[in-house]
């Protein structure tokens, strides 16, 4: 048994939402790391503004976004290969770990790992992190893939 071609949910979703919210995070990351900062830590936890010596770590964030939306939205169009799909997909949901693994992370510094604690901005952020990481998942282990039978006969 063979999968068929992606699915029109995934593809909608990878192709569309995803470029969408990696270019709004590296738009951030460039020009808001303000806004970057309060989607994770309250502003009575940290000092006024982002300090200009650390703006490189937002920006180099925001260049790892923008090739996120490059290959989500041109190289998955520009390609029905189910295997160029799975690594792009592996390959972002590394990206989505490392971004789950910070949030929790920030949480724990912040004695805030209750979700009792958490404010509208990081339930934002949670839920974006784990639709799209579920969604991954979803798709590397082939839910909702139609099974094809091939013949294997030479």
């Amino acid at each position: 048994m063979t999968t068929s071609v992606v699915p029109g949910f995934y593809r909608f979703f990878f192709t569309w939402f995803d470029p969408i919210v990696a270019i709004h995070a590296a738009y951030n990351d460039f020009v808001d790391q303000e806004w970057v900062m309060s989607s994770l830590v309250p502003k009575e936890l940290r000092s006024e503004g982002v300090d200009r010596n650390y703006r490189f770590i937002f920006q180099q964030a925001g260049g790892g976004m923008l090739g996120i939306a490059l290959l989500s939205g041109g190289l998955l169009r520009a390609t029905n290969d189910l295997k160029v799909w799975r690594y792009i997909q592996a390959a972002t949901l590394l990206v989505d770990l490392a971004f789950i693994y910070s949030a929790w992370d920030a949480f724990r510094v912040q004695d805030r790992l209750e979700p009792s604690s958490w404010r509208g901005e990081d339930w934002g952020t949670v839920v974006i992190i784990a639709l799209v990481t579920s969604l991954r998942v979803a798709f590397l282990a082939g839910v909702r893939f139609k099974k094809t039978h091939t013949d294997k006969a030479h």
